[in-house]
């Protein structure tokens, strides 16, 4: 790891504000960290809606970067760059999100659950995701060290692995939730065969069990990164939250946190703890066959069929992706400017009953394009590939171990979006822009340090 970003708190600016009040928003922040995986867990205060603990405190983050740390003002180039391109971005959902708005009595009444009935609800429930956000706006202006970006990598782990302990002990004392996924581990291509996970993770969590997925495979390399910089303490984390992912019946989990965490191994040549690491996966696959890897073995050879992308994707691509695409392909609005936010639910096929009851097309790109059209997806994709190459390049300049395990984040979140993922803010990509900025600013730390030596 580079020397210069090892200790040194050198920032690219200097704080203009009391001592006191950055202080104070600096632990607020910390906290809207550590609470992102639990804000699902509690209801609305006083009935009304909106008005939950975590966005209270969403509220004084946003309130602290708008009044106290000139948002829009750029101290260099590369930050100059960054909020630039945040603010194309806050456009596109802004646009999104308003053409939305007089879908809202439709999706109330197709997902009931998940959107409400008057427009002023749904606008307030669709600018709640905003939030997450915030930690790419305060990470970016006031949270520049290295010394700073590492107390939000402690943050983020010790949220996980309080997530890891309830979830794991919440399954242990409801057994019946893995005896119902290793009945239905072999007929994984009907959806209700992980209806009981999905509803167990719901009541407890708030949200379904691919989104706590999802959540592990953004944040288990920085597990990772402990394990190698601290030792022993953070061994035990990473291991429940391997157990986690292992109760949870998430495939698409199992695999991506693999390759991930392959991935940061090798780019640190641990290649001694990777060869280790498959071992005990190879012989926890043979000891304990558990319902996720009994799924993710069966995949294409249940019933005698062939493996085909529409087995892999679990009935997605003949139910979700094709009939959605010919759809929007049919139609020339809705093939150049899309539907709007949640442009799924608005689907015409729904009358037909050919379209698989989802709230999303759950696939990033495939649901950018049904929300903003073909010419933004056009645009997401360059962007998407120069920002990953530019990434890499970055990251061999830097040598660093705390970049490469934020870069083994967002490559793992990358390829969630092949199953879940979203572009614009929700719930499942959160950790994406805190995750962001902290690679940013580690460039900012590199590009200062140069110009002073």
């Amino acid at each position: 790891m580079n020397a210069s970003l090892s200790h040194g708190d050198r920032a690219p600016f200097h704080l203009t504000v009391p001592y006191s009040v950055a202080r104070a928003s600096t632990l607020f922040f910390l906290l809207f960290v550590f609470m992102l995986p639990f804000q699902r867990m509690t209801d609305n205060l006083f009935g009304i809606q909106g008005l939950k603990p975590f966005n209270l405190v969403s509220a004084v983050v946003l309130a602290y970067v708008v009044f106290q740390t000139a948002p829009l003002h750029a101290t260099d180039k590369l930050e100059r760059t960054s909020l630039r391109l945040f603010l194309l971005y806050l456009a596109i959902f802004a646009i999104a999100l308003i053409r939305a708005i007089p879908n809202a009595p439709l999706l109330h009444s197709r997902f009931p659950d998940s959107f409400p009935e008057s427009y002023f609800d749904f606008l307030l429930s669709c600018i709640v995701p905003g939030f997450y956000l915030l930690p790419f706006l305060f990470i970016l202006k006031r949270m520049c060290s290295f010394h700073e970006l590492e107390r939000i990598t402690t943050v983020i782990c010790l949220s996980i692995l309080l997530l890891s302990v309830a979830f794991v002990a919440l399954v242990l004392m409801n057994p019946a939730v893995l005896l119902a996924g290793e009945r239905a581990g072999m007929d994984d291509l009907v959806p209700a065969s992980r209806n009981e996970m999905a509803e167990f993770c719901v009541t407890y969590f708030g949200v379904h069990y691919n989104t706590i997925g999802t959540i592990y495979i953004c944040t288990i390399p920085l597990l990772l990164y402990r394990v190698l910089k601290r030792g022993a303490f953070w061994i035990v984390p990473l291991g429940l939250a391997l157990v986690a992912i292992l109760l949870l019946q998430s495939r698409s989990a199992l695999v991506i946190v693999a390759a991930s965490c392959s991935l940061l191994l090798i780019l640190r040549r641990r290649f001694v703890i990777l060869a280790v690491g498959a071992a005990a996966a190879g012989l926890t696959s043979l000891l304990w066959i558990g319902p996720t890897v009994q799924a993710l073995l069966s995949i294409g050879f249940d019933s005698g069929s062939d493996v085909s992308a529409d087995a892999l994707f679990t009935g997605r691509v003949e139910s979700v992706w094709v009939p959605l695409l010919y759809e929007w392909t049919s139609d020339i609005g809705l093939f150049l400017f899309g539907a709007g936010r949640y442009g799924t639910g608005a689907s015409l096929l729904w009358a037909s009953g050919t379209l698989m009851p989802v709230t999303h097309a759950h696939n990033g790109i495939i649901n950018f394009f049904l929300d903003c059209g073909v010419i933004l997806t056009g645009v997401l994709v360059v962007f998407l590939v120069v920002g990953t190459a530019t990434a890499w390049r970055v990251g061999r300049r830097l040598n660093n171990d705390l970049y490469w395990a934020l870069f083994a984040c967002m490559f793992s979140c990358g390829i969630s979006m092949a199953t879940e993922c979203d572009i614009l803010p929700a719930i499942e990509n959160m950790y994406a822009f805190p995750i962001i900025a902290m690679m940013i600013n580690l460039a900012r730390l590199h590009h200062l340090d140069a110009r002073h030596s």
